[in-house]
């Protein structure tokens, strides 16, 4: 060997080796893992799933206590004062008056002359003076001009008419129908995964079909020149052949184009925009399945996750119809103030207080009651609702259950059919080549040959499509491959 040619072998080698790393050889059940764990949608309502596992575990908070702190500046246009000097101007008088009438009375007791009003006069100003330097200023400043304030607050509800625990399962009903929606959701996915993955199953052996065919009307066409050439058989029937090539190339070619646009969409399924080197690793095999349709309308009942989403939808509805209730019953909450800066407070002001509140609406324009009626009309819309979806998942069970019985029947009946078809096809091959049978009856003969075997593949593949429908009408899709899997 050349050293050239084992550069080449090299090449080659490592080439071959890097395709076969990228390639994806999958089964439906890795097709299945890839999708959920890459599909846009099912991420959306996992995010969504996560927003209600917050509010539940929000809503507990609803049941401790609210504590705040406020700190403020302020400054007034002048410090706050209380003026009682009037009381002591009065005082004052009083006093002074007073002074002035003993200072008579003084007099006259002594065999003195009582004042005159100017004696009067004088007496009241010195008494006046005097006391009016005895007595300070009745003028009292309780908070200055510029003052700070910081209070800690703390609200603590004690009963409030059932709302909170009403909001509490509330949001525990709306986690758990998240989760269903999450569950509806992944499997939509892998239902729609699944019918991807057969289709792009059904269309290679198809594609397989076609080419066979055209292969077999090709070895027809050479057949029909030598025949035409040796005189044994007429121009027509070499036009014939012809003719039939050209179709079988056209159903080929629409048939190959199916199969890309096929891949196309299974790749898209997958997160992937390389479809050509993603390879299926199962086989289209019929598998029957015997389950009675009472099962499957058993499982929707307790397994369907549209109608658990109804059924917390119920809860919702009736925790919503519990907090308008709670509108009729007093509210009822202890609350405790602290304040941080006591210098600045007066002395009318406490630093601290604790105590309770009670609340009653007496009237408010009979808004709770219309509330009341419109939480109860929310409790019977879903109910409606969920008797209306229960009686259309019953009616999608019977319809997939009968067409999965419907193919299944047509598929096993295809098989005596297929070996009827193939060994008439063999005969007329024969004939023909013998010179006893004519182009027309060949062509025919495995036209319906081909005929049989594309609606055995298409029938094989209607009766997964209505099992794998089945199964998520009762959402119990993972049962399906069980079956596949078998």
């Amino acid at each position: 060997m050349t050293k050239f040619s084992k550069y080449q072998l090299i090449f080659y080698s490592i080439l071959f080796l890097s395709v076969e790393l990228f390639a994806q050889h999958l089964t439906l059940n890795e097709a299945i893992e890839i999708s959920l764990s890459r599909n846009e949608k099912i991420k959306m309502y996992q995010a969504k799933l996560s927003q209600k596992e917050y509010d539940n575990l929000s809503a507990w908070g609803n049941f401790l206590p609210v504590i705040d702190i406020e700190a403020r500046y302020t400054h007034l246009n002048k410090d706050l004062q209380i003026d009682l000097n009037p009381i002591r101007d009065a005082m004052i008088n009083i006093q002074a008056g007073n002074q002035v009438e003993l200072t008579n009375i003084s007099n006259v007791l002594q065999g003195l002359s009582p004042l005159t009003d100017a004696q009067r006069l004088q007496v009241f100003g010195t008494a006046y003076s005097s006391y009016d330097g005895l007595l300070p200023q009745f003028v009292e400043t309780f908070k200055k001009q510029d003052y700070k304030t910081s209070t800690l607050t703390a609200i603590q509800p004690l009963f409030l008419g059932g709302k909170l625990l009403a909001a509490k399962k509330y949001a525990s009903a709306e986690l758990r129908a998240a989760e269903n929606e999450l569950t509806k959701i992944k499997n939509e996915v892998a239902s729609e995964v699944i019918s991807s993955y057969m289709q792009v199953l059904v269309l290679q052996k198809i594609v397989s079909t076609r080419n066979d065919v055209l292969n077999g009307m090709l070895q027809h066409k050479i057949n029909a020149d030598k025949l035409y050439d040796q005189g044994i058989i007429p121009k027509y029937h070499l036009l014939r052949a012809e003719v039939a090539v050209a179709e079988a190339e056209r159903n080929l070619s629409t048939d190959k184009n199916n199969l890309e646009l096929a891949q196309i969409v299974f790749a898209n399924l997958l997160g992937s925009d390389n479809y050509k080197d993603i390879y299926l690793s199962d086989s289209l095999l019929f598998k029957h399945s015997s389950d009675p349709i009472e099962m499957f309308l058993s499982k929707a009942e307790s397994n369907q996750p549209i109608l658990k989403i109804l059924q917390e939808k119920r809860n919702s509805a009736a925790q919503n119809y519990n907090v308008a209730v709670s509108s009729f019953l007093p509210q009822v909450a202890a609350f405790g103030k602290y304040d941080m800066y006591p210098e600045y407070l007066s002395s009318l002001e406490p630093r601290w207080a604790v105590g309770l509140q009670a609340k009653f609406n007496l009237f408010n324009g009979i808004k709770d009651y219309h509330n009341l009626q419109k939480a109860k009309e929310l409790e019977n819309e879903v109910d409606y609702l969920s008797a209306d979806t229960k009686r259309k998942i019953d009616l999608w069970i019977n319809k997939s259950y009968r067409d999965m019985s419907n193919n299944s029947t047509e598929f096993l009946k295809l098989d005596a059919n297929i070996e009827l078809a193939k060994e008439n096809y063999r005969t007329n091959e024969s004939r023909f080549n013998s010179g006893l049978s004519t182009s027309l009856e060949v062509i025919d003969a495995q036209l319906s040959y081909e005929k049989i075997k594309i609606d055995r593949l298409l029938t094989l593949y209607k009766y997964y499509n209505a099992l794998n429908d089945l199964y998520l009408a009762s959402g119990s899709l993972t049962e399906f491959l069980n079956i596949w899997n078998q």
